[in-house]
């Protein structure tokens, strides 16, 4: 297919390609919060999701980038607490989303998943769901492999790097948090889509840049004229 609206699908992971329950949520703040003692407002703790959560952490400890032993301690903890709730309630794909992954790739579109989580977190979860690079998706870059997470454009960047994909006007991101659009919007993608099946509701999101507000990353190919992914057993 030639003449197809984009070449790369950059997705979000939790909240967005797989169903976590917010555990994600749950484990940095209690993580913090055992940390320090004192609980984190909820306005500045929003502000923090869907970033990177070793950036998110310093964030909420209110240390600087050279308490890295603080940092790292309840990143520690951090880690523990949500792989310990991945193994009790294990994550599963959003509804549709893995016929969806077979559309786009068949009509020649890559899916590269990109996320806020490190690499420890994020290869147990990938292997939990059962997706394989080269299988269901082309490649999964997380947050330690960048200079700085979202809402920084470079998870994006390098998602296309992955793909072999030059020009952002082929380019679709999606994610369920205002930091997810805003680091569309800093790529310069053509589509941005916010999702409903994560952190916000629709009046949030519509808010920050987009292009499209989904009840789901499942609908994305209708959104685009690509076609309704067939149920695949």
């Amino acid at each position: 297919m030639t003449d197809r609206p984009i070449d790369l699908v950059a997705l979000d992971i939790a909240g967005t390609s797989v169903d976590e329950g917010g555990a994600v949520y749950h484990a940095l703040r209690s993580a913090v919060e055992s940390h320090t003692g004192v609980p984190v407002p909820d306005d500045h703790f929003d502000r923090w999701k869907g970033a990177g959560k070793r950036e998110a952490i310093a964030a909420l400890l209110g240390a600087t980038a050279n308490d890295t032993t603080e940092i790292d301690a309840v990143e520690r903890d951090f880690t523990a607490r949500l792989l310990d709730a991945y193994r009790a309630v294990p994550p599963t794909p959003i509804p549709g989303i893995v016929d969806t992954f077979a559309l786009l790739r068949e009509q020649g579109i890559k899916v590269v998943l990109q996320t806020g989580y490190s690499r420890t977190i994020t290869g147990p979860l990938i292997d939990q769901v059962g997706w394989r690079v080269g299988r269901e998706i082309d490649a999964v870059i997380t947050s330690d492999s960048v200079r700085a997470s979202r809402p920084a454009p470079y998870l994006i960047f390098h998602a296309m790097e992955e793909a072999a994909v030059t020009d952002v006007a082929k380019v679709l991101v999606a994610g369920d948090t205002p930091n997810d659009l805003r680091a569309g919007a800093n790529a310069g993608v053509r589509f941005i889509a916010g999702v409903l099946t994560g952190a916000y509701v629709a009046n949030t999101l519509r808010r920050e840049p987009h292009t499209h507000i989904l009840t789901s990353a499942a609908a994305i190919p209708e959104a685009l004229g690509l076609g309704k992914p067939a149920r695949r057993t």
